[in-house]
Formats: C-alpha cells, sequence, structure tokens
C-alpha cells in the first residue's frame, strides 16, 4: 500500500486502482502492462509512477498535454494536484525521485525521443 494505493498480486483479488484524471476525461483501471492501458511502473514510498501510450494500444495519455497547475488527479482515493510539467529525454530517470505522482509518456506523439512528465502532489 502506498499513499492509498492497493496494487493487485498474484494472492488476491481485488480491482486494479482506478486512475481518473476529469481535465482529459480519463476513468480507467491500472492495467497489467502497458499494452492494456495505464501502467504503474515503480513505486516507493514516497512517489507513484504510472506510464501511459499517447497514439498505441489504449492511447490512454493522448491528451496529457492538456493538464495545467491544479488539475485534479485521483489514482485509487487518492487525490493528486498538478504541480509542473516537464520534458526530459528516455534516460532521465530523476523525474523517479519526484515525491508524489509521476504521470509519463512518449513525446511528441508518435515518437520516442522524448519524455513527457507530469509531476503531482497529493493534495491534504
Amino acid at each position: 500500500m502506498v499513499a492509498g494505493l492497493t496494487l493487485v498480486g498474484p494472492a488476491t483479488a481485488a480491482a486494479p486502482p482506478m486512475l481518473r484524471i476529469p481535465r482529459m476525461g480519463l476513468d480507467v483501471a491500472l492495467a497489467p502492462d502497458l499494452s492494456y492501458g495505464p501502467h504503474l511502473y515503480y513505486r516507493s514510498s514516497t512517489t507513484v509512477a504510472i506510464a501511459g501510450h499517447r497514439t498505441t494500444h489504449t492511447h490512454p495519455f493522448r491528451n496529457l498535454q492538456l493538464l495545467t497547475r491544479g488539475d485534479a488527479i485521483w489514482v485509487g482515493r487518492t487525490l493528486y494536484r498538478v504541480r509542473r510539467t516537464v520534458v526530459v529525454r528516455p534516460w532521465q530517470v530523476w523525474v523517479l525521485h519526484y515525491k508524489g505522482l509521476v504521470l509519463s509518456a512518449c513525446t511528441p506523439p508518435g515518437s520516442a525521443a522524448y519524455r513527457l512528465v507530469v509531476l503531482a502532489a497529493r493534495a491534504n
């Protein structure tokens, strides 16, 4: 359990956590694999990182660029608020040291040259 986020493991039948981003009209369950939707790819005691495609598979993060400071992002029952958006190279993993929620997708759409990263803080 990380900040109210319950992950599904092989020994549990619990439903996967939902990812809800009202600004994008997104309301989906976290997927076990990136091919099936937004996927939790990293977590620590302070960081939750979720990736999603913009143009392939279910393209859940097609409109990730629409998020602006203060927008709400729900992961399960935990509310996060967008703090900022950055564009980094794929090897710039410093974003995983951010304390909060990290959403990432390839950018520009259709290219894997960069990552569009949204950093959000847990709302109190």
